[in-house]
Protein backbone atom coordinates (compact mmCIF):
# COMPACT_ATOMS: atom_id res chain seq x y z
CA UNK A 1 0.00 0.00 0.00
CA UNK A 2 1.44 3.21 -1.30
CA UNK A 3 2.22 5.55 1.63
CA UNK A 4 -0.81 8.37 -0.41
CA UNK A 5 -3.46 5.67 0.21
CA UNK A 6 -2.17 5.18 3.96
CA UNK A 7 -2.88 8.85 4.24
CA UNK A 8 -6.36 8.97 3.04
CA UNK A 9 -7.03 5.88 5.14
CA UNK A 10 -5.96 7.63 8.46
CA UNK A 11 -7.83 10.31 7.23
CA UNK A 12 -11.45 8.98 6.40
CA UNK A 13 -10.80 7.03 10.25
CA UNK A 14 -10.19 10.28 12.24
CA UNK A 15 -13.22 11.52 10.11
CA UNK A 16 -15.47 8.76 11.19
CA UNK A 17 -14.05 9.34 14.95
CA UNK A 18 -15.29 12.65 14.87
CA UNK A 19 -18.55 11.96 13.19
CA UNK A 20 -19.56 9.10 15.88
CA UNK A 21 -18.56 11.91 18.79
CA UNK A 22 -19.92 14.66 17.98
CA UNK A 23 -22.49 13.75 15.09
CA UNK A 24 -26.31 13.85 15.30
CA UNK A 25 -27.88 12.98 18.30
CA UNK A 26 -24.63 13.20 20.27
CA UNK A 27 -24.10 16.16 22.94
CA UNK A 28 -20.55 16.75 24.63
CA UNK A 29 -21.04 16.75 28.76
CA UNK A 30 -20.20 20.22 29.63
CA UNK A 31 -17.19 20.27 31.86
CA UNK A 32 -17.56 20.18 35.58
CA UNK A 33 -14.54 22.31 36.38
CA UNK A 34 -15.29 26.00 36.06
CA UNK A 35 -19.17 25.28 35.08
CA UNK A 36 -20.10 27.12 38.63
CA UNK A 37 -21.67 30.36 38.01
CA UNK A 38 -22.08 29.87 34.34
CA UNK A 39 -25.61 30.60 33.28
CA UNK A 40 -27.52 27.76 32.32
CA UNK A 41 -28.86 28.98 29.10
CA UNK A 42 -26.41 31.40 28.04
CA UNK A 43 -27.89 31.89 24.51
CA UNK A 44 -31.38 32.51 26.30
CA UNK A 45 -29.46 35.66 27.98
CA UNK A 46 -28.57 37.13 25.02
CA UNK A 47 -31.73 35.91 22.95
CA UNK A 48 -34.96 36.14 25.15
CA UNK A 49 -36.68 38.83 23.40
CA UNK A 50 -36.87 36.52 20.27
CA UNK A 51 -38.57 33.42 22.02
CA UNK A 52 -41.38 32.89 20.22
CA UNK A 53 -42.69 29.18 21.73
CA UNK A 54 -43.04 27.69 25.06
CA UNK A 55 -43.48 24.45 25.75
CA UNK A 56 -44.20 22.58 29.04
CA UNK A 57 -44.48 19.08 29.76
CA UNK A 58 -45.27 17.89 33.02
CA UNK A 59 -44.82 14.69 34.78
CA UNK A 60 -48.78 14.41 34.56
CA UNK A 61 -51.47 15.91 32.42
CA UNK A 62 -51.15 17.26 29.17
CA UNK A 63 -48.61 19.67 28.65
CA UNK A 64 -48.59 23.34 27.98
CA UNK A 65 -47.98 25.17 24.37
CA UNK A 66 -47.19 29.39 24.47
CA UNK A 67 -46.96 31.43 21.56
CA UNK A 68 -45.57 35.02 20.63
CA UNK A 69 -47.90 36.32 18.19
CA UNK A 70 -48.28 40.23 17.16
CA UNK A 71 -50.42 41.11 20.29
CA UNK A 72 -48.28 39.11 23.15
CA UNK A 73 -48.29 35.39 24.28
CA UNK A 74 -51.06 32.91 23.53
CA UNK A 75 -52.40 29.81 25.45
CA UNK A 76 -53.84 27.96 22.69
CA UNK A 77 -55.02 24.93 24.41
CA UNK A 78 -58.21 27.50 26.06
CA UNK A 79 -57.67 29.86 23.29
CA UNK A 80 -56.74 32.84 26.00
CA UNK A 81 -53.95 35.17 26.28
CA UNK A 82 -51.20 34.60 28.80
CA UNK A 83 -50.20 37.17 31.69
CA UNK A 84 -47.10 39.05 29.67
CA UNK A 85 -45.86 39.68 32.52
CA UNK A 86 -45.72 36.81 34.04
CA UNK A 87 -44.32 35.29 31.34
CA UNK A 88 -41.74 37.93 30.88
CA UNK A 89 -40.46 37.25 34.65
CA UNK A 90 -40.04 33.97 34.63
CA UNK A 91 -38.32 34.23 31.29
CA UNK A 92 -36.06 36.99 32.73
CA UNK A 93 -35.45 34.11 35.74
CA UNK A 94 -34.58 31.43 33.56
CA UNK A 95 -32.04 33.72 31.49
CA UNK A 96 -30.03 34.91 34.52
CA UNK A 97 -29.93 31.28 36.24
CA UNK A 98 -26.41 30.53 36.98
CA UNK A 99 -25.18 27.10 38.01
CA UNK A 100 -24.59 26.49 41.70
CA UNK A 101 -22.79 23.08 41.13
CA UNK A 102 -22.47 20.17 39.13
CA UNK A 103 -24.29 17.25 40.44
CA UNK A 104 -24.37 13.54 39.76
CA UNK A 105 -23.86 11.94 36.20
CA UNK A 106 -24.77 8.40 36.89
CA UNK A 107 -28.12 7.91 34.99
CA UNK A 108 -29.17 5.42 38.19
CA UNK A 109 -29.27 8.39 40.59
CA UNK A 110 -31.52 11.04 38.03
CA UNK A 111 -34.73 9.96 39.77
CA UNK A 112 -32.78 11.24 43.59
CA UNK A 113 -33.50 14.75 41.70
CA UNK A 114 -36.22 14.03 39.41
CA UNK A 115 -34.49 15.03 36.32
CA UNK A 116 -34.83 11.66 34.47
CA UNK A 117 -35.59 11.28 31.32
CA UNK A 118 -39.60 11.78 30.26
CA UNK A 119 -41.17 8.18 30.22
CA UNK A 120 -38.77 7.23 32.95
CA UNK A 121 -39.22 6.62 36.50
CA UNK A 122 -37.79 9.92 38.54
CA UNK A 123 -38.88 12.00 35.14
CA UNK A 124 -39.68 16.07 36.44
CA UNK A 125 -40.89 18.64 34.02
CA UNK A 126 -39.33 18.87 30.66
CA UNK A 127 -38.90 21.84 28.67
CA UNK A 128 -38.58 23.60 25.10
CA UNK A 129 -38.01 26.79 24.29
CA UNK A 130 -37.74 28.39 20.54
CA UNK A 131 -37.49 31.18 18.80
CA UNK A 132 -34.62 32.41 16.72
CA UNK A 133 -32.69 29.34 17.60
CA UNK A 134 -34.07 25.54 18.91
CA UNK A 135 -32.67 25.65 22.36
CA UNK A 136 -31.65 22.54 24.40
CA UNK A 137 -34.71 20.82 26.30
CA UNK A 138 -34.44 21.14 30.11
CA UNK A 139 -35.08 18.84 32.64
CA UNK A 140 -36.84 20.81 35.48
CA UNK A 141 -36.46 18.41 39.04
CA UNK A 142 -37.33 19.58 42.26
CA UNK A 143 -36.69 22.71 43.82
CA UNK A 144 -34.91 23.08 47.09
CA UNK A 145 -35.56 25.56 49.88
CA UNK A 146 -32.50 24.47 51.61
CA UNK A 147 -30.07 25.16 48.60
CA UNK A 148 -32.35 27.94 47.21
CA UNK A 149 -31.74 26.33 44.09
CA UNK A 150 -33.27 23.31 41.14
CA UNK A 151 -32.27 20.92 40.13
CA UNK A 152 -31.63 20.66 36.25
CA UNK A 153 -30.15 18.53 33.32
CA UNK A 154 -29.75 19.51 29.69
CA UNK A 155 -31.49 16.62 27.56
CA UNK A 156 -28.82 14.70 25.99
CA UNK A 157 -25.97 15.72 28.85
CA UNK A 158 -25.27 12.77 31.55
CA UNK A 159 -24.30 15.67 33.81
CA UNK A 160 -27.17 17.11 36.17
CA UNK A 161 -27.03 20.54 37.92
CA UNK A 162 -28.35 22.88 40.45
CA UNK A 163 -29.19 26.09 39.12
CA UNK A 164 -29.93 28.86 41.67
CA UNK A 165 -33.74 30.02 42.41
CA UNK A 166 -36.71 28.24 41.35
CA UNK A 167 -36.70 28.36 37.88
CA UNK A 168 -40.07 25.50 37.52
CA UNK A 169 -42.65 27.40 35.29
CA UNK A 170 -46.20 27.15 35.94
CA UNK A 171 -47.68 23.33 34.72
CA UNK A 172 -51.37 24.56 33.64
CA UNK A 173 -52.55 26.90 31.04
CA UNK A 174 -54.54 28.25 33.69
CA UNK A 175 -51.15 29.33 35.97
CA UNK A 176 -49.78 31.40 32.88
CA UNK A 177 -53.23 33.28 32.69
CA UNK A 178 -53.79 37.00 34.39
CA UNK A 179 -55.02 36.63 37.56
CA UNK A 180 -56.97 37.39 39.61
CA UNK A 181 -59.68 37.79 37.35
CA UNK A 182 -61.17 40.93 38.68
CA UNK A 183 -60.33 43.45 41.28
CA UNK A 184 -62.94 46.01 41.98
CA UNK A 185 -63.33 47.69 45.18
CA UNK A 186 -66.19 47.03 48.08
CA UNK A 187 -66.26 50.91 47.64
CA UNK A 188 -67.11 50.70 43.95
CA UNK A 189 -70.26 49.02 44.20
CA UNK A 190 -73.55 50.63 45.15
CA UNK A 191 -75.92 48.12 44.84
CA UNK A 192 -75.73 44.26 44.97
CA UNK A 193 -79.08 42.19 44.32
CA UNK A 194 -78.64 38.45 44.85
CA UNK A 195 -81.51 36.23 43.57
CA UNK A 196 -81.98 32.55 43.05
CA UNK A 197 -84.45 30.17 41.23
CA UNK A 198 -86.58 29.63 43.81
CA UNK A 199 -87.53 33.04 44.77
CA UNK A 200 -84.98 33.97 47.50
CA UNK A 201 -83.45 37.39 47.21
CA UNK A 202 -81.00 39.71 48.98
CA UNK A 203 -80.93 43.06 48.16
CA UNK A 204 -78.88 45.55 49.76
CA UNK A 205 -77.54 49.05 48.56
CA UNK A 206 -75.99 51.95 50.06
CA UNK A 207 -77.42 54.96 51.40
CA UNK A 208 -76.28 58.99 50.23
CA UNK A 209 -73.14 58.56 52.65
CA UNK A 210 -71.99 55.47 51.12
CA UNK A 211 -73.13 53.32 54.77
CA UNK A 212 -74.87 49.59 53.34
CA UNK A 213 -78.34 49.30 53.60
CA UNK A 214 -80.51 46.21 53.76
CA UNK A 215 -83.43 46.19 51.38
CA UNK A 216 -84.88 42.53 51.62
CA UNK A 217 -82.72 39.54 53.03
CA UNK A 218 -84.84 35.97 53.45
CA UNK A 219 -86.27 35.72 56.70
CA UNK A 220 -84.57 34.64 59.49
CA UNK A 221 -80.80 35.44 57.87
CA UNK A 222 -78.49 35.46 60.65
CA UNK A 223 -76.08 38.90 60.64
CA UNK A 224 -77.08 39.97 57.01
CA UNK A 225 -75.68 43.75 57.04
CA UNK A 226 -72.38 41.10 57.69
CA UNK A 227 -73.36 39.42 54.56
CA UNK A 228 -73.96 42.25 53.07
CA UNK A 229 -70.44 43.57 53.44
CA UNK A 230 -69.09 40.75 52.46
CA UNK A 231 -71.06 40.67 49.24
CA UNK A 232 -70.12 44.35 48.59
CA UNK A 233 -66.42 43.10 48.39
CA UNK A 234 -67.04 39.87 46.64
CA UNK A 235 -65.65 40.79 43.25
CA UNK A 236 -62.24 42.75 44.97
CA UNK A 237 -59.66 40.01 44.45
CA UNK A 238 -62.39 37.70 42.60
CA UNK A 239 -59.78 34.78 41.57
CA UNK A 240 -60.59 31.39 39.83
CA UNK A 241 -58.79 27.74 39.33
CA UNK A 242 -59.54 26.40 36.61
CA UNK A 243 -61.01 27.81 32.93
CA UNK A 244 -63.42 26.27 30.76
CA UNK A 245 -64.84 26.75 27.42
CA UNK A 246 -68.01 29.18 27.82
CA UNK A 247 -71.06 27.38 28.68
CA UNK A 248 -74.38 28.68 29.15
CA UNK A 249 -75.97 29.39 32.17
CA UNK A 250 -77.82 26.64 33.31
CA UNK A 251 -81.52 27.43 35.50
CA UNK A 252 -80.46 26.14 38.96
CA UNK A 253 -78.06 29.21 39.09
CA UNK A 254 -77.86 31.94 41.42
CA UNK A 255 -77.57 35.26 39.91
CA UNK A 256 -75.69 38.48 41.74
CA UNK A 257 -76.06 41.95 39.70
CA UNK A 258 -73.80 44.48 40.93
CA UNK A 259 -74.62 48.12 40.31
CA UNK A 260 -71.22 50.00 40.01
CA UNK A 261 -70.32 53.85 40.65
CA UNK A 262 -69.77 54.44 36.97
CA UNK A 263 -73.49 53.03 36.13
CA UNK A 264 -72.25 49.56 34.83
CA UNK A 265 -73.93 46.30 35.30
CA UNK A 266 -71.86 43.36 36.45
CA UNK A 267 -73.56 40.09 36.55
CA UNK A 268 -72.24 36.72 38.40
CA UNK A 269 -74.21 33.42 37.43
CA UNK A 270 -73.12 30.60 39.81
CA UNK A 271 -73.60 26.84 39.98
CA UNK A 272 -72.41 23.74 41.38
CA UNK A 273 -71.77 20.61 39.43
CA UNK A 274 -72.35 17.52 40.30
CA UNK A 275 -68.00 16.75 40.88
CA UNK A 276 -68.71 19.90 43.47
CA UNK A 277 -67.38 22.64 42.00
CA UNK A 278 -68.68 26.04 41.80
CA UNK A 279 -68.58 27.29 37.66
CA UNK A 280 -69.35 31.07 36.97
CA UNK A 281 -70.20 33.42 34.05
CA UNK A 282 -69.64 37.06 34.08
CA UNK A 283 -70.64 39.53 32.14
CA UNK A 284 -70.90 43.47 32.28
CA UNK A 285 -72.90 45.79 30.66
CA UNK A 286 -72.15 49.23 29.77
CA UNK A 287 -74.27 52.51 31.89
CA UNK A 288 -76.96 53.60 29.44
CA UNK A 289 -75.92 57.35 28.87
CA UNK A 290 -72.23 55.72 28.11
CA UNK A 291 -68.77 56.26 29.45
CA UNK A 292 -66.05 58.72 28.26
CA UNK A 293 -64.54 57.09 25.36
CA UNK A 294 -60.70 56.22 27.63
CA UNK A 295 -63.05 54.60 30.31
CA UNK A 296 -65.57 52.55 27.85
CA UNK A 297 -62.38 51.24 25.99
CA UNK A 298 -60.80 49.54 29.00
CA UNK A 299 -64.88 48.51 29.90
CA UNK A 300 -64.85 46.72 26.86
CA UNK A 301 -61.62 45.03 27.52
CA UNK A 302 -62.48 43.73 30.20
CA UNK A 303 -65.91 42.73 29.50
CA UNK A 304 -63.84 40.63 26.21
CA UNK A 305 -62.07 38.75 29.05
CA UNK A 306 -64.36 37.86 31.86
CA UNK A 307 -67.01 37.20 28.75
CA UNK A 308 -64.67 34.70 26.97
CA UNK A 309 -64.70 31.68 29.29
CA UNK A 310 -66.56 29.65 32.24
CA UNK A 311 -64.68 30.12 35.69
CA UNK A 312 -63.92 27.96 38.25
CA UNK A 313 -64.53 29.79 41.02
CA UNK A 314 -63.35 29.37 44.84
CA UNK A 315 -65.40 27.02 47.18
CA UNK A 316 -65.90 30.09 49.29
CA UNK A 317 -67.26 32.09 46.94
CA UNK A 318 -70.28 29.55 46.53
CA UNK A 319 -70.56 29.34 50.12
CA UNK A 320 -70.84 33.11 50.52
CA UNK A 321 -73.56 32.78 47.58
CA UNK A 322 -75.54 30.43 49.09
CA UNK A 323 -75.07 31.36 52.84
CA UNK A 324 -76.79 35.01 51.91
CA UNK A 325 -80.13 33.25 50.41
CA UNK A 326 -80.76 30.41 53.07
CA UNK A 327 -81.28 31.21 56.56
CA UNK A 328 -80.00 29.30 59.23
CA UNK A 329 -77.81 28.58 61.67
CA UNK A 330 -74.61 27.82 59.68
CA UNK A 331 -71.58 30.12 60.88
CA UNK A 332 -70.80 32.79 58.46
CA UNK A 333 -68.13 31.62 55.83
CA UNK A 334 -64.73 32.86 55.82
CA UNK A 335 -64.67 34.67 52.43
CA UNK A 336 -60.55 35.34 51.37
CA UNK A 337 -59.18 36.19 47.40
CA UNK A 338 -58.46 32.56 46.36
CA UNK A 339 -55.34 31.01 46.49
CA UNK A 340 -53.26 31.57 43.60
CA UNK A 341 -50.79 28.72 42.30
CA UNK A 342 -47.46 28.70 43.37
CA UNK A 343 -45.96 29.81 40.26
CA UNK A 344 -47.98 32.90 40.07
CA UNK A 345 -47.40 33.74 43.52
CA UNK A 346 -44.48 33.17 43.86
CA UNK A 347 -45.41 30.62 47.01
CA UNK A 348 -44.57 27.15 47.20
CA UNK A 349 -46.24 24.88 49.36
CA UNK A 350 -44.44 23.83 52.35
CA UNK A 351 -44.50 20.08 51.69
CA UNK A 352 -42.57 20.55 48.52
CA UNK A 353 -40.37 22.97 50.35
CA UNK A 354 -39.42 20.94 53.10
CA UNK A 355 -39.00 17.37 51.00
CA UNK A 356 -36.46 15.37 52.33
CA UNK A 357 -33.03 15.72 51.57
CA UNK A 358 -30.92 12.73 50.22
CA UNK A 359 -28.67 11.20 52.78
CA UNK A 360 -25.12 12.04 53.60
CA UNK A 361 -24.32 9.01 51.70
CA UNK A 362 -26.73 9.25 48.76
CA UNK A 363 -26.08 12.97 49.20
CA UNK A 364 -21.95 12.46 48.51
CA UNK A 365 -22.75 10.08 45.51
CA UNK A 366 -25.09 12.97 43.81
CA UNK A 367 -22.72 16.00 44.18
CA UNK A 368 -20.34 16.54 41.82
CA UNK A 369 -19.01 14.06 38.74
CA UNK A 370 -18.71 10.73 40.63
Amino acid sequence: MSWRALGVLSAVAVLALLLDVFGPGRQVPPPAAGMVEQLLLPQLASDRARVTRIEVQPRHGPGVSLLRGTHGWWLPQVDAPADAELVQSWLTRLARARILEPMTRLPTHYALLDVADPGHAGAGMALQLSGAQVMPQVLIGRYDARLQGTFVRLRGHRQSLLVAGDVTPPSRAVDWMRHPLLSLPASAVLQIDLTSPQGARFLLDRSLDGTPRLVTAPRGLRQPLTLGSLLLGIFDGLDYSGVQARSATPPQALRLRALLSDGSLLTLSAWRERDGHALGNLSIQAPIGGLPPAAAAGLARTAARVQAHTWVLAPDIWSLLRAALNAGDAPLPQVSPAALPPAVSGRRPAQTALRPTPGAAVWASLRGTP
